[in-house]
């Protein structure tokens, strides 16, 4: 997202009351790492408390933008992640984010959308539009740095998504509930109906795959990468990859970590309890002092609380553990990664709260 996004563009907003939501921040925590945003994974052992934030929709209504081209993300030549550079607190600047857990947004920030009652909001490089004739029930569970986004229905019977300036219904291969897990930047969108993986390719919401598992016991998906490539878990939360063309293989588990069932995939890093893999190289490591799945950026570091006294946020880079610091006398919590790891946003106990990192 554009972070330089002028604050005074919430002076024309037009307000919607809604009720005050007490903000769960497992959910929450998951909603940073893209996407339940539905999907959302818990900071385990971290957080176990309620933070009541008040909530307002609101939207500027523009010219509908459209879907508009995304520059591609640089891929990082290596695996050696640069430095943070250190992390500087200050005031949320982004509107969308207040609307957590409603909202979605692509790992780079350019695209965030959330719901403003019975329409959807979007907001591409800071500019926002409303969306009308949204599918009754919608809830929106990802978006792509193209402006696409997908998402299901309340009761989980029905997905579409949103391309081409219409909602397209996905077609669902087999009989289930469907969950939307992830969209990569081509708009290929990755979900499970029933206890089968489906991918649904860019533009063609009538021509599912489904990705099978290596026995009949089930198999989730947690994130689709730019070429295709699906990682997810199936039976027994064995860690699992998929390529593009359908074949796959466990993820090697390191030794002395326990479970390790993927949580998150950004770029070409994908991370579980304990564990990080780069599923270009089959690489596995072992992260330590950070707890529960945390969130990875393109270069490999992990985002998320300590595992140490009083659960501070913190950042793994390199197997070494950097502070991220918090407001004097309060506790945060990071809950959205921006993809390049410059830019963090998360709670406090009396808000929200952003950091801005690398120097």
């Amino acid at each position: 997202m554009n972070d330089d996004f002028d604050v005074t563009v919430l002076h024309s907003l037009r307000v919607t009351d809604l009720p005050p939501s007490a903000v769960d921040l497992a959910r929450a925590a998951r909603t940073g790492r893209r996407r339940l945003r539905l999907r959302y994974t818990a900071v385990a052992g971290v957080v176990a408390a309620l933070i009541l934030l008040s909530t307002v929709a609101a939207a500027v209504v523009v010219p509908r933008l459209g879907g508009t081209p995304a520059v591609p993300l640089p891929v990082p030549s290596s695996t050696v992640a640069p430095p943070l550079g250190g992390c500087v607190m200050g005031p949320e600047t982004k509107p969308w984010m207040s609307h957590v857990p409603w909202m979605v947004n692509d790992d780079s920030w350019r695209v965030a959308v959330y719901l403003d009652n019975v329409d959807a909001v979007r907001w591409i490089d800071g500019k926002s539009e409303l969306i009308r004739r949204v599918p009754s029930g919608f809830m929106v569970a990802d978006a792509s740095r193209s402006g696409d986004f997908a998402g299901v229905d309340n009761r989980n019977k029905q997905a579409w998504v949103y391309h081409g300036g219409r909602f397209n219904r996905l077609t669902l291969p087999v009989d289930g509930v469907v969950t939307v897990r992830d969209m990569n930047d081509r708009g290929d969108v990755v979900g499970v109906v029933g206890a089968t993986v489906v991918v649904w390719p860019a533009g063609h919401p009538g021509r599912p795959r489904v990705l099978t598992a290596p026995d009949a016991g089930g198999s989730a998906a947690v994130g689709i990468a730019a070429d295709g490539t699906v990682v997810g878990n199936v039976s027994g939360g064995t860690p699992f990859l998929w390529h593009p063309d359908g074949t796959g293989e466990p993820l090697p588990t390191p030794a002395g970590v326990a479970g390790g069932a993927v949580g998150a995939l950004v770029g070409d890093w994908a991370t579980g309890p304990g564990v990080r893999w780069n599923i270009r190289t089959g690489r596995a490591d072992v992260v330590t002092g950070v707890a529960g799945t945390g969130t990875p950026d393109l270069y490999g570091r992990v985002y998320g609380q300590s595992t140490g006294p009083g659960a501070p946020p913190v950042a793994w880079v390199n197997g070494r553990i950097e502070a991220i610091p918090e407001p004097s006398g309060e506790h945060a919590f990071v809950l959205f990664v921006r993809s390049d790891g410059r830019a963090l946003s998360g709670s406090r106990s009396n808000g929200v709260l952003e950091w801005t990192c690398g120097g």
